[in-house]
């Protein structure tokens, strides 16, 4: 079955989302494994023994082993000019970042047999033109043409207009938050149009979105300090095992990087339950570190205060104020804490007069990590749409053009100016008429060179001599009576004048 594909590239993480086309529709996003336990994977790269490159859940194993070998936090680096070392050879941001959206590309492309028709890959609303190009030609290098690019911010609105709908005319705030940096922006939907100018009525309920104002973004972490935030909490209790760890050794180098991805785990599990446990597996020491989550929210209450103000900042650059909202989404793995959502609406609705009685309109997805992923398939897949009714509309002019020339008698069409062949091939695929006739073979015609008339040719020949002839005896003549000239003796004023 034919799809496309959505790839959301994090800083720390990196999921993907596929649409299948069944019957000429589109299904619903749905988020692809690419992890072994999660749907997510590490965003590390690694130099692969055969020279090629690893990526993932292998990639951050090789990176344990030997950190050397392994690289993270290319997608931060992208655009700067000094490279980064792996594995003994130096290689730009770009390369990396685009060797990890092949890897992605080929797994999905593996459990499905063929390749995507589409990809869309989310980024940073801070990327401008240098680094959506360098990014681009990286991809073009390991094949990878038909790709979109498109800011987190605009994917997490696209997958909201997919799910709940947004109103023409009405706007959305996003809060997206990320390991290394956040971001916010708002956005309004208005009727999608054709490059013609006509509303375009076909498209899919993401067409028509459009930046308001200037996105903000912080580059305050959430994430990440949410992560050292749990860790603290289990350093309290095995400070002097982890204090033991030599960063150099594989083995104990492994146990650290465990050790944070069972915090980040139960931070996520606090968003669902008032407590959870951090299994902890050093060499010579293990146990478990329960955590409540009002204890946890106390300490991440400072860090995620911020998020509400770049909010207020991006509603105030829009010339909008919140009751103009129809929903405030937020987005992201930091999302899930619960005391962000109360934040948010507290800070909008509740200490704004006139406004205490409004119906929170903040909503945060079951899954709001995979949420960028989700809208990024649903924008491949109307990127798709519209690339197709395109070339279908040029194959329909093309047959209109055919129909009037042949009725009109006129002259037929340039073969530069319209692709015929192209446009009924086209159009015979698609259509699945088996009663209509087959079309004539070509009739080649050699044109009958016809000879003018003998005693026509014959005086056009004796005119066009004796005017030849007239035109060298006239040349003749002429030089002649210059060379006669040249002998003749100065005249006695001159040899005077000279004498002189």
């Amino acid at each position: 079955m034919p799809y496309v594909l959505g790839v959301h590239l994090g800083t720390s993480t990196t999921s993907a989302a596929v649409m299948g086309r069944s019957g000429g529709r589109w299904t619903a996003a749905t988020p692809f494994p690419l992890g072994s336990a999660r749907p997510d994977v590490p965003s590390v790269v690694a130099r692969a023994p055969d020279g090629g490159y690893l990526a993932g859940e292998a990639a951050a194993a090789k990176q344990a082993e030997s950190h050397e070998w392994g690289c993270s936090g290319f997608v931060s680096a992208l655009g700067e000019d000094a490279p980064l070392l792996l594995g003994g050879e130096f290689v730009h941001a770009h390369r990396l970042a685009a060797a990890m959206i092949e890897w992605v590309a080929d797994q999905v492309a593996h459990r499905h047999g063929h390749p995507a028709e589409h990809i869309a890959v989310t980024h940073s609303s801070t990327w401008g033109p240098h680094r959506t190009h360098l990014l681009h030609l990286a991809l073009a290098e390991l094949g990878l043409t038909d790709i979109t690019l498109l800011a987190e911010p605009f994917a997490v609105a696209v997958d909201y207009a997919t799910r709940q709908g947004v109103a023409n005319g009405g706007s959305i705030a996003v809060g997206n938050l990320g390991s290394s940096g956040s971001s916010a922006a708002v956005l309004r939907k208005d009727e999608p149009h054709d490059s013609d100018g006509t509303v375009a009525t076909e498209r899919g309920p993401g067409s028509g979105l459009d930046f308001l104002g200037t996105p903000v973004d912080s580059g305050e972490s959430a994430g990440a300090d949410l992560d050292d935030l749990v860790l603290e909490r289990v350093r309290a209790d095995f400070g002097e095992a982890l204090s033991r760890l030599d960063p150099t050794e594989p083995r104990e180098r492994g146990a650290a990087l465990r050790l944070r991805a069972e915090c980040s785990k139960a931070k996520e599990e606090l968003s669902q339950r008032e407590s959870s446990r951090v299994n902890v597996l050093l060499p010579g020491s293990s146990g478990e570190v329960p955590l409540a989550r009002a204890h946890y929210e106390r300490l991440a209450r400072p860090y995620l205060e911020w998020v509400p103000e770049i909010l207020v900042q991006a509603i105030q650059s829009a010339s909008l104020s919140p009751e103009d909202l129809e929903a405030v989404v937020l987005a992201g793995g930091p999302a899930r804490t619960p005391l962000l959502r109360n934040l948010v609406q507290q800070r909008l609705y509740e200490t704004q007069p006139g406004l205490e009685t409004i119906e929170s309109p903040v909503r945060v997805d079951g899954s709001p990590e995979l949420v960028a992923a989700r809208g990024a398939a649903c924008w491949a897949a109307e990127a798709l749409s519209a690339a197709t009714d395109r070339a279908v509309a040029g194959a329909e002019t093309s047959v209109l053009m055919r129909v009037s020339d042949r009725e009109d008698n006129s002259s037929p069409a340039s073969s530069d100016e319209y692709d015929v062949d192209g446009a009924e091939a086209e159009i015979d695929d698609v259509s699945a008429d088996s009663t209509a006739e087959p079309p004539r073979p070509p009739v080649e015609v050699e044109p009958m060179h016809v000879e003018p008339p003998p005693k026509r040719k014959a005086l056009k020949v004796a005119k066009l001599s004796l005017a030849a002839l007239l035109i060298i005896f006239g040349l003749v003549m002429t030089v002649m009576q210059g060379f006669g000239g040249s002998q003749q003796p100065a005249s006695p004023g001159v040899m005077q004048q000279v004498g002189k």
